[in-house]
């Protein structure tokens, strides 16, 4: 009976992870010590730090480095809020942000709201809590209504003085913000349509609330205007969100008509997956019954049918951009610093039957 006790004690003991309290007590020095010497935050002599680091050898013991970064107030770690993970174009920048952040120094801790307003915030207290040095948020929240979504004032300090927003930002908020020069870019694919003849010009968009939605709207409108071409409201087709389901919404809104549009200005590149679902349901084709250009070049635009014409949004930059701004932002640490807005340029890439025509 006393064998099997010894046996189990020391499988017990095998499998347990060695604690900095493991450590201390085979080096002979207090708990505080062996963190003074694996953190460097106090000066130790040379053999007191030689026996902890050999007995951290011995046990194989490894710091939690997320553990005690959270614990301290300046923190090596930075949030990162989405409202997504399925895009490639947020993959892209989530990546950026986690590489820009690594070679300084910094770890990322990720949470996604799954477009949930009430969720974003939930992680954004939870990031404050758990004192992480900033956040860059991806937002799903068009604007900061105190009775619909109240938010404490502390949370909106936090915002304001810790935070980057990247390709859109609550209205009404004084932060910083990383996007790209929408207005220009949408006017730029319509012109396109505009200079090959098309005047049936359609519209699938996003709720007018959202920035990014907004700012494209107001470039499609201002290429049409400029055209001296008059807004037909039957082509223009504005959904909940910039997703797919709008996208299919819209095809088969627009492609109902009596008098289907010639061409399709599409905001995201979500919305234009969906609206090439709908088209093939319909059996239109593309081009040929229907010219399309739309925002954010789709993975496998290039190399599969139809090679359509599109805005490419620089995703890197923008992850690398806001990552830096976070950090120039928190190692500052200055009050009442003037909010800074970053607009990147995308790149309009032209294919198909505008390179023919």
């Amino acid at each position: 009976m006393e064998s099997k006790v010894k046996i189990s004690m020391k499988k017990e003991s095998r499998d347990s992870k060695p604690t900095i309290v493991d450590v201390a007590r085979l080096a002979g020095v207090s708990p505080a010590t062996v963190s003074h010497v694996l953190n460097k935050t106090k000066r130790v002599t040379p053999e007191t730090e030689e026996k902890v680091l050999q007995a951290v050898k011995t046990l194989r013991y490894q710091k939690n480095a997320l553990a005690s970064t959270l614990r301290s107030r300046n923190s090596q770690v930075i949030g990162f809020v989405t409202s997504q993970l399925h895009s490639i174009f947020w993959l892209r920048v989530i990546r950026a942000v986690e590489y820009t952040l690594s070679q300084n120094g910094y770890q990322m801790f990720l949470g996604c709201s799954y477009g949930d307003p009430a969720r974003e915030l939930e992680l954004i207290e939870s990031m404050l809590q758990s004192m992480v040095g900033g956040v860059i948020i991806a937002t799903c929240i068009n604007e900061i209504n105190e009775k619909e979504l109240p938010i404490s004032p502390q949370i909106m300090n936090f915002l304001e003085e810790r935070c980057v927003f990247v390709d859109t930002y609550p209205s009404g908020m004084n932060v910083d913000f990383v996007g790209v020069n929408n207005e220009e870019a949408s006017f730029q694919l319509v012109e396109l349509l505009l200079k090959k003849g098309y005047r049936r010009i359609a519209m699938v968009n996003g709720d007018s609330r959202i920035l990014t939605a907004r700012e494209r709207r107001s470039g499609f409108f201002k290429a049409l205007k400029e055209y001296a071409v008059s807004v037909d409201e039957r082509y223009i087709f504005e959904g909940k969100n910039l997703g797919k389901r709008t996208g299919l919404e819209g095809a088969n809104y627009l492609l109902s008509l009596d008098s289907p549009p010639e061409a399709v200005f599409l905001a995201s590149g979500n919305l234009t997956v969906g609206f090439l679902e709908g088209c093939r349901e319909k059996g239109v084709r593309i081009p040929g019954d229907i010219e399309l250009v739309g925002f954010d070049d789709i993975e496998w635009t290039p190399v599969i049918e139809p090679f359509l014409t599109c805005c490419v949004q620089p995703s890197w930059d923008i992850g690398e951009t806001a990552a830096s701004l976070l950090l120039e932002k928190i190692q500052e640490k200055k009050e009442g610093r003037a909010k800074r807005e970053v607009r990147l340029k995308c790149e309009v890439v032209i294919r198909n039957t505008f390179q023919k025509g």
